[in-house]
């Protein structure tokens, strides 16, 4: 097949990014692949073909809206497969479905009261554009990248036909208990942290969780917090200061060797607000890392609550978390149980499986073509 794969950023540390890179790896082994994006940051296999796609990257909402209309100039070839991460079409033949805008806006509005100025135009702008993309007329499939996704695109959107749920892989190599032992120590101490520190991580948008991350913090005097994002950090910052936890918060910008991160750390703290799936959840479980997070989250659907992971029911509810962070923390036993369980349940996840079950997709789409 010809597949044209389309992505804002060709990026294996972006989540978009890197399903398209996993994807198209795979996919050149026996496809003629072209993959069509602004940014490059992994350009490096020769078998895939590589086109820029021209588009105004001031803010994350004009690059959603200009996108699309680089990538009708660009994609002027006759392929086999046009997929699409989202928003990057005017039409698709397979869209991959990594958000419901619309659902991640009622979150927000229902943890925050309000929606700002800039998330309601967001929800008239691209909400209604994502909504009219995922009509049957306009994307012949759409892969949602879980059920909670799958529900959204009916809920918000009447998307029920030709929708199948493929989760997203983990790296198993590289995100492997065995090589965060081997390098732990050394990451804490390059980082500062003494071994008898209890060293919670919080990777991903801040606007997510990292306001209740904090606050949780608060609550757990003994603990030390990384936050690791590519979110503007200023606001979280004064709120660390407000709460007293200045010291014990750290704050860092994306890194390339994230797996360090998971070794250096005791445990994943992620009360997210809403997440389509959470990369970061697969990874942290493939470490073997006991993860703390909200059943807002795709991830935790797969998850069974105090066995291989734990889970809240309110991201809101700060006490709930700082309680299992104080589990895990005088628990040894307990965290390492939990570890070892999460990576055995993340294991079925490989992104040789999520290919095969995309490679189906096509077949599919092609015979209806």
């Amino acid at each position: 097949m010809r597949i044209a794969l389309l992505v804002h950023d060709y990026d294996r540390r972006v989540g978009h990014g890197r399903y398209v890179v996993e994807l198209a790896e795979r996919f050149s082994r026996e496809h003629e692949v072209h993959v069509f994006a602004n940014r490059f940051a992994d350009g490096a296999n020769a078998r895939v073909r590589f086109h820029h796609v021209p588009a105004l990257r001031a803010t994350a909402m004009t690059t959603i809206l200009t996108f699309p209309l680089g990538s009708w100039w660009r994609v002027r070839e006759t392929f086999d497969i046009v997929h699409g991460q989202g928003l990057c079409a005017f039409a698709l033949d397979v869209a991959t479905a990594h958000i419901c805008q619309w659902a991640w806006l009622a979150a927000l509005r229902g943890r925050d009261g309000h929606l700002s100025a800039r998330h309601q135009l967001a929800r008239e702008l691209v909400g209604r554009w994502e909504r009219a993309l995922y009509q049957p007329s306009r994307t012949g499939w759409v892969i949602a990248i879980s059920e909670k996704i799958r529900a959204e695109l009916e809920r918000y959107y009447a998307r029920r036909e030709r929708v199948v749920v493929i989760r997203p892989g983990v790296d198993l190599e590289r995100f492997h208990p065995e090589r965060c032992r081997r390098v732990r120590a050394f990451v804490r101490r390059t980082l500062g942290y003494a071994e008898r520190d209890f060293l919670l991580l919080y990777v991903g948008d801040l606007r997510k969780g990292a306001a209740e991350a904090l606050r949780a913090l608060a609550l757990v005097p003994s603990a030390q917090l990384l936050l690791i994002s590519r979110s503007p950090t200023h606001r979280y910052r004064e709120l660390a200061q407000r709460l007293g936890v200045g010291e014990r918060a750290r704050f860092l910008p994306p890194v390339d060797r994230i797996e360090d991160y998971y070794a250096a750390s005791d445990a994943l703290l992620f009360p997210t607000v809403y997440d389509a799936h959470g990369m970061v959840i697969w990874e942290a479980m493939a470490c073997g890392l006991p993860v703390i997070t909200t059943r807002a989250a795709g991830a935790a659907e797969i998850l069974t609550h105090l066995k291989d992971g734990m889970l809240v029911e309110d991201a809101r509810d700060v006490h709930a978390f700082a309680h299992f962070v104080r589990w895990l923390q005088e628990d040894v036993a307990l965290r390492e149980a939990i570890g070892r369980r999460a990576r055995e349940r993340v294991q079925v996840f490989s992104w040789d499986r999520v290919a095969r079950e995309t490679l189906r997709v096509y077949e599919q789409a092609r015979r209806e073509a």
